[in-house]
């Protein structure tokens, strides 16, 4: 990202003797977010090689003085600050001439040549600071020392950063350190401040394309540090209506795309990548450089305005704005907080990101205009009717230890619906607890989240739910084929099953997928009060045959019936978590997992993980061992794997795994937390 340090690596590579004496020509070419054509590139570098071209040429010829120019040298070529894929040919000599090229922009036009600088470490962090507050003459005392880690730790990492604060801090009291070290932020980013950093992350944001920047400028809404998660982001965007109008069906998809491009521009970082994707960013979080950047551009915009103390909820701070964001959810105890809130009429979001209390807080819910209300960080006894009154209402996400009720339906806009207890377990003798019938008349439902809720049989023939892609939460006493069949265009579901009993009665369910859903991507199970001492699932069904992902907890499978889910053609990521399969062997057979490019096992009492010696099966690109402390085997193709994890396994496995890397595959990443056990 911007202020990472490219420029300066580059550069001491560059000026290095060596380099210098093994080059015959160096050419260090600044280019600029101006120049955003690759005619307009090729023009700057023959200018320093001193050739002129005639006006008017193309690319074409261009490109052909370019190649006269080089072609009998031994070059190096730096572009730096490049803000477009560079489209024009350069001569290779083979005589060992190199191109280097700096952007933020991580092109995948590059790859696999590109590296992404690291950010700085604590003690780097701690050193750059040092070097830059102090002068060599200078002492730093051990109390200050410890202030000023803990400055150089809030950098996060970005070496502009670090210099700018140690350039603010020269000279300063020991008073002004302490000052400094106690605030949220050592910097803050604003479009006036003209330092260098302040400048160049401006012109990072104001380089995206507007339906970018209205979608990253939200991201600031987030607390610091707040590991955001993509599919919670990216609904918030859909219901803010923050998307450009590809349509209904798109906006999900448009809405991901939009993320993975923010962090292509390293505005945003990936935090976690997904299990389906690699390069694709599951949790993502904001530098604090540019989450100031962002807070202090929504501010100005009146975008969203951020309430964590008291003196941010006064009328002159919230009047006007559009989005409050609860950053300290104890500010909502406060009767004039509320009197204030209530004195916005245009409010159109109401976040609130906690802590989360034990206790319940009122909540102001007289905002008619809502369309966003997330409130799962704060419980209700009983679920607040105000609510009812929000007609707009498009997210809806609440914790209540109540039913919702039967007047949901007048939220006739809601396209999502989170509504989970404070305490999440049900006890399987109480009987199932039913959502009420009317929700099979909020036909814009797109995602419902009902955790400890199922969904009651439709009232009528009528009754559907088709645009519901996602179902989360529910009991397989939801998942009669009755149900099924009237929600035509479901893409995943997570399912729990109370009890062996329940599950022994109506785990059939899972034979009608098969044949209701052409475009189903993900099943999610888990047993909730499994049997340790016998098999809780009888049988594993046929499943739709474009599945992609296959999560089981708790069923207590042996390995053998596990041949159903390897048979499936388009089949990308297993996880099996505790006790999901049991015994000591697994053997992959020929033909099995085509695909695959996912697996994760968590708390199974698997010892050896085999391949068949005559068939080898391709393994995935990602595997993820935990707490599997049995484990002495797995198939040799996982060492060719890009990333394999081990997390509280036994050392003598992480070992062989070490050992095999070393023999077998060079390129593999091996990342381990063990204990011998």
């Amino acid at each position: 990202m911007t202020g990472i340090g490219k420029t300066t690596l580059v550069k001491q590579v560059y000026d290095d003797p060596l380099v210098i004496e093994k080059f015959e020509t160096r050419l260090y070419v600044h280019i600029g977010p101006r120049y955003n054509r690759s005619e307009d590139i090729v023009l700057l570098v023959l200018n320093q090689l001193g050739v002129i071209p005639s006006d008017n040429v193309g690319i074409d010829y261009l490109n052909r003085q370019l190649s006269e120019a080089l072609y009998s040298k031994k070059y190096l070529l730096v572009l730096d600050n490049v803000w477009v894929h560079v489209g024009f040919r350069l001569p290779d000599n083979r005589n060992g001439s190199r191109v280097i090229i700096i952007s933020q922009i991580q092109s995948s036009y590059y790859r696999p040549d590109v590296m992404l600088v690291p950010f700085l470490k604590e003690d780097d962090s701690w050193k750059l600071l040092y070097q830059t507050a102090f002068t060599s003459e200078e002492e730093c005392s051990r109390e200050l020392e410890k202030i000023g880690k803990k400055i150089a730790r809030s950098c996060e990492g970005l070496p502009a950063a670090i210099i700018q604060v140690g350039e603010n801090l020269r000279g300063r009291s020991f008073q002004e350190w302490k000052t400094l070290s106690e605030k949220e932020d050592p910097l803050v980013i604003t479009r006036d401040d003209h330092t260098p950093l302040s400048k160049a992350l401006y012109l990072s944001y104001m380089m995206l394309p507007q339906n970018l920047k209205i979608c990253f400028l939200y991201m600031g809404v987030f607390p610091k540090h707040y590991g955001i998660s993509r599919s919670k982001l990216t609904k918030l965007w859909v219901s803010e209506g923050l998307l450009d109008p590809y349509g209904i069906d798109y906006e999900e998809e448009t809405a991901g795309k939009y993320l993975d491009r923010l962090i292509c521009l390293s505005v945003a970082l990936r935090e976690k990548r997904t299990s389906i994707d690699i390069d694709t960013t599951k949790n993502c979080r904001l530098h604090f450089t540019f989450r100031s950047l962002c807070v202090n551009e929504a501010k100005s915009e009146k975008f969203f305005h951020i309430l964590k103390r008291y003196t941010d909820c006064t009328p002159e701070n919230i009047r006007s704005q559009q989005r409050l964001c609860v950053h300290n959810n104890v500010v909502l105890a406060f009767a004039q907080v509320h009197e204030w809130m209530e004195s916005v009429p245009n409010v159109r979001s109401l976040v609130c990101f906690g802590p989360k209390q034990q206790y319940p807080i009122v909540l102001p819910l007289c905002f008619r205009l809502l369309k966003v209300l997330d409130a799962l960080a704060i419980r209700f006894y009983e679920f607040p009717h105000q609510i009812i009154e929000l007609g707009r209402l498009r997210y809806l996400a609440i914790t209540c230890d109540g039913e919702l009720p039967s007047s949901i339906i007048r939220l006739w806009n809601l396209e999502v619906l989170n509504f989970c207890r404070h305490h999440n377990i049900k006890l399987s003798n109480n009987g199932p607890v039913y959502l009420p019938r009317e929700i099979w008349n909020m036909h814009k439902l797109k995602q419902l989240y009902c955790m400890g809720f199922d969904l009651p049989t439709p009232p009528s023939d009528d009754s559907h739910l088709e645009n519901l892609l996602t179902l989360s939460g529910v009991s397989v006493q939801s998942c009669t084929k009755e149900v099924l069949l009237r929600i035509p265009n479901l893409k995943r579901i997570a399912v729990q099953i109370e009890s062996a009993h329940d599950s022994m009665e109506t785990f059939t369910f899972f034979g009608h997928f098969a044949s209701l859903y052409q475009k189903f991507e993900s099943f999610k199970c888990i047993v909730v009060n499994p049997n340790l001492s016998s098999q809780v699932v009888h049988c594993i069904p046929n499943f739709p045959v474009n599945i992609t992902k296959i999560s089981l907890s708790g069923c207590g499978l042996p390995w053998e019936n596990i041949e159903v889910i390897a048979k499936l053609p388009n089949l990308k990521v297993l996880k099996l978590r505790w006790y999901a399969f049991c015994g000591p062997v697994w053997e992959i057979r020929e033909g099995q997992f085509p695909i695959i490019e996912f697996v994760l096992l968590e708390d199974l009492d698997i010892e050896h993980w085999e391949s068949n010696g005559k068939h080898d099966f391709n393994g995935p690109s990602q595997a993820i061992f935990r707490h599997c402390y049995k484990l002495k085997n797995i198939p040799r193709q996982l060492v060719f794997a890009r990333l394999v994890e081990v997390d509280d396994c036994s050392i003598s496995f992480v070992n062989k795994m070490r050992e095999w890397r070393s023999v077998f595959g060079e390129e593999a990443k091996i990342r381990s937390s063990c204990t011998d056990r």
